[in-house]
């Protein structure tokens, strides 16, 4: 919905038969007419030249048909779902959508887990003190590539540091 104000179109690409989002944004999302759905369809390509895109190559995954979309930039955001199945039997607190919880959230409760009795988890610490969580996988990420780098580091440094203090 943002990019309809900065934009003339918007193609949006659904893989499956339906989007994931609340009725509301939905039915706004279907009912735009800056905004082109296309269910049951795939990327194959991104096609470009001198850095910068020129085609995307779709394939509607029912029919097969394929198309060749003549876009100025493409955003790519492929789901909601963490991958954090492995996590489920261990004592990482997971939130009720699988995301791992870190931080304060583990104790804006009042109830702290084992390990930190005495304090609170840095912010991207898990329920299990030396075990750090950063991305797209921790609750109340921004869910972007440039954040979830950040995040990325500044994990590293953090696991540096409760490291050189065990």
């Amino acid at each position: 919905m943002f990019l309809t104000k900065l934009v003339e179109r918007v193609v949006l690409l659904i893989r499956g038969d339906r989007l994931k989002a609340s009725q509301v944004i939905q039915e706004q999302v279907l009912n735009n007419p800056k905004i082109d759905v296309r269910f049951h369809t795939v990327v194959d390509a991104f096609e470009g030249a001198q850095s910068k895109l020129r085609t995307v190559k779709t394939r509607n995954t029912e029919t097969g048909v394929t198309e060749d979309l003549a876009l100025p930039a493409a955003f790519v955001f492929v789901g909601l779902d963490p991958n954090t199945s492995y996590l489920t039997d261990t004592p990482v607190k997971l939130d009720e959508w699988g995301f791992v919880e870190t931080g304060h959230r583990l104790v804006h409760d009042g109830v702290h887990p084992a390990g930190f009795e005495d304090g609170e988890p840095d912010i991207l610490e898990t329920s299990v003190p030396g075990i750090f969580a950063a991305g797209d996988i921790r609750a109340g990420s921004t869910k972007q590539v440039a954040s979830a780098t950040g995040e990325g580091a500044a994990a590293a440094l953090m696991i540096r540091d409760y490291l050189r203090a065990v």
